[in-house]
């Protein structure tokens, strides 16, 4: 009697022991499945990988990580607050976010990097929350960045348009504001684009702060462009050139050769369509494209390739990185101008033909 009454007890300690660690396991994933729609609701992964920033602005990256997690936004923004560092002030301190007038109203202000960073964050989560708060716009990292350049206004006269961010009406803010403050000595044009009357901010902001992202169908806008049919295929960056056009080794270079940094951002020189795009024990990843002026032009050595054929592709689109693939000695783009897609001599154009270019070795 005394063991059966024993073996009831164990039986039921071991039927609560089951039926608690069931509602763990519930309570778990029902908390994870919460967790997770929640990130995916709010958040989307709009930054991509970083190009071109400084190691001053790599080092800052646990303080940004560290501010995300402090102010509840997500981490997925972590190379977007970078970028945007990197455009601000190249990661120089002590205000690398140049977050004092936001804070205190003036320049100068913010003391420390930590102090620039908290500020920077709470900006962004801000202007969010702003956003979110208009029922006729849709948030979106582009339009956070460029009210974040604007200032608040900038979210609520879209509202009022009913539109979402674009750099036309980007533009046509810039201009609106500019003429109703009236004070030219405060704000001034810097860039041909702004064509002397967009000079309140800056209406390419986004581009600016994407020309150090890359994402396959990122469009980099020259800030100073070239007059001809063809853009460098490295907008905005400082480049070398490391060989010309000319006969090299015993034979013809049928191209050109340029360096920016390993993993730059390479763009399109002109809108057309990718007719090739492979990789070659030769000219490594690879990337034709033809031009509606009847020209091709040719991308080698490519570290990655952000084209299939038969994609059409925009002026400044980015097609790839700058690499070191193939029959390569040196990270480096090598460049060519054709009259066909073929690999003759006779069809290679001198890109100086149709290209403004710094002399070899500069």
């Amino acid at each position: 009697m005394l063991l059966k009454l024993r073996l009831y007890i164990w039986g039921a300690i071991l039927v609560i022991v089951a039926l608690f660690v069931l509602c763990l396991i519930v309570i778990g994933a029902y908390t994870s499945a919460i967790s997770q729609s929640s990130v995916q609701q709010d958040y989307s992964n709009e930054c991509g990988e970083l190009n071109g920033v400084t190691e001053n602005v790599m080092s800052y990256a646990p303080l940004v990580l560290k501010e995300l997690d402090n102010q509840g936004l997500s981490t997925e923004y972590t190379n977007c607050l970078l970028a945007q560092m990197m455009q601000e002030s190249g990661g120089n301190p002590p205000d690398v976010f140049q977050a004092s007038e936001s804070k205190y109203g003036y320049i100068g202000g913010i003391k420390t990097v930590e102090e620039s960073i908290e500020q920077g964050v709470k900006r962004w989560v801000e202007i969010k929350k702003e956003i979110d708060g208009y029922e006729n716009l849709t948030f979106n990292v582009d339009l956070l960045l460029q009210t974040y350049n604007f200032g608040s206004n900038y979210a609520r006269w879209l509202s009022k348009l009913g539109s979402n961010h674009t750099e036309e009406l980007a533009y046509e803010y810039s201009v609106y504001m500019a003429k109703r403050l009236n004070q030219p000595n405060l704000y001034r044009c810097h860039s041909v684009h702004q064509n002397g009357e967009a000079c309140y901010g800056d209406f390419q902001y986004v581009a600016h702060v994407r020309r150090y992202l890359v994402n396959d169908g990122s469009i980099i806008s020259p800030d100073n462009p070239q007059s001809g049919y063809f853009q460098v295929p490295y907008p905005n960056l400082h480049f070398r050139v490391t060989s010309d056009f000319k006969m090299r080794w015993g034979r013809m270079h049928q191209g050109i050769d340029l360096v920016a940094y390993h993993n730059a951002p390479v763009s399109a020189s002109a809108d057309g369509e990718i007719v090739d795009s492979r990789y070659s024990d030769s000219y490594g990843n690879l990337v034709t494209i033809k031009h509606d002026n009847g020209l091709y032009t040719r991308y080698a050595h490519l570290e990655n390739r952000y084209a299939k054929v038969g994609n059409k592709v925009k002026q400044g689109q980015v097609i790839g990185t700058q690499g070191n693939t193939g029959r390569s000695y040196g990270s480096h783009l090598h460049f060519e101008i054709r009259k066909a897609n073929d690999y003759n001599a006779n069809s290679a154009i001198n890109p100086r033909n149709y290209l403004e270019l710094p002399k070899e070795g500069q």
